[in-house]
């Protein structure tokens, strides 16, 4: 198993193949919750035992989510990342350390943290994907993420919610960077919608 800490609450990198690497990750990384993106054909391919790891992170009171994204397919990621993505945050609202995993770590899973940064937390798409490179050599795909971001924002009752932001923000003149933010915070906000309410 192959990980890099991306920060204090999420690592991100490839599949725990048994339960000691999980183990290791309990112990070592301080985890609380995995988010596996494995495919059924990436848990046969591998011979990995799923109900074993998930018995095994019940009994070390981890939570194991599993959210299928097919391995070098941009339409399928493009289509699964929102949901992917709300489900990362979700786990990281309720205070989890997450670790995030496709089967190596270099293409799916990095692309998720990439649109974690760029949807929760008002990243440019290039600083996201340049600050996750200098944690963590990997090969996102950056398409797919510009492509989900637009679909996201598509909707014409999402553009006028972003005018709305952008004209509440400004004196009148909407400019770039007023606009710029407004999308930043619309597309939080988007994310946030997608998850349950907590008490």
């Amino acid at each position: 198993m192959d990980c890099d800490q991306i920060f204090p609450k999420l690592w991100v990198g490839s599949c725990p193949r048994n339960v000691q690497e999980i183990d290791r990750l309990v112990h070592e990384a301080r985890i609380s919750a995995i988010l596996s993106l494995l495919t059924d054909h990436d848990i046969e391919r591998l011979g990995h035992d799923w109900p074993l790891c998930l018995a095994h992170c019940a009994l070390r009171g981890v939570e194991l989510h599993r959210f299928p994204i097919i391995d070098g397919n941009s339409e399928d990621l493009r289509e699964r990342l929102p949901d992917c993505v709300r489900m990362l945050d979700e786990l990281l609202v309720k205070g989890h350390t997450v670790y995030l995993h496709c089967v190596a770590g270099i293409e799916r899973s990095p692309s998720v943290v990439i649109a974690y940064f760029c949807w929760c937390m008002g990243y440019e798409l290039d600083a996201a994907a340049s600050y996750l490179d200098r944690c963590r050599g990997c090969s996102p795909d950056h398409e797919a993420i510009a492509l989900a971001t637009r679909d996201l924002l598509r909707e014409g009752a999402i553009r006028e919610r972003i005018e709305r932001k952008a004209a509440e923000s400004s004196s009148g003149v909407v400019e770039e960077a007023g606009w710029k933010e407004a999308t930043k915070l619309v597309l939080r906000e988007l994310i946030a919608e997608r998850r349950p309410p907590y008490p």
